[in-house]
């Protein structure tokens, strides 16, 4: 159960029919308090658009999906003071971590794109199956969200969050 005070923020938990997916970041969209999570994880749980989801522990509805670049966007019935913002920012090549409940996962920026960056791990802590929606953070801004991990050698590649920077 949800503890007091407690905010839905990133690297948390977003649940559909039994399947969960992490939360990329908390946005403002189009004025609606949202979510941002990986499409491919939403699908496995034979959700689509308008499907209600549970936001960690919230109501919440799908209300967006970019197929092209693997997002979702999801409305969280939550009141704004029941969510932890995230700073979306600009990513630079250097150091970041992947965030999944509270574990910092160290990775690095290798390439950016207006699309997708390309990230790598160590070999000992290369994200597993599950690790999807993950945030990508970087100077304390969510600056991608893990997609897809590349196991033969380490690397990885997350969505840009360039279209939600304001």
């Amino acid at each position: 159960m949800k503890k007091i005070n407690e905010k839905i923020s990133v690297g948390r938990t977003v649940v559909c029919k039994g399947k969960d997916a992490v939360i990329g970041a908390v946005i403002k969209y189009k004025g609606k308090n949202c979510i941002l999570t990986v499409y491919h994880l939403i699908k496995v749980g034979e959700c689509g658009l308008g499907d209600f989801v549970v936001v960690d522990g919230y109501k919440g509805r799908i209300i967006e999906i970019f197929v092209d670049c693997d997002l979702v966007v999801i409305e969280a019935d939550a009141p704004s003071s029941k969510l932890d913002f995230s700073a979306i920012g600009k990513p630079k090549i250097g150091p970041a971590y992947a965030l999944k409940r509270a574990k910092e996962n160290p990775c690095n920026i290798l390439t950016l794109g207006k699309t997708y960056h390309y990230l790598s791990f160590s070999y000992s802590t290369i994200p597993l199956p599950g690790d999807s929606g993950s945030p990508i953070i970087q100077d304390g801004k969510v600056v991608g969200i893990l997609a897809s991990v590349f196991y033969s050698n380490a690397t990885a590649i997350a969505i840009s969050l360039e279209m939600f920077r304001s």
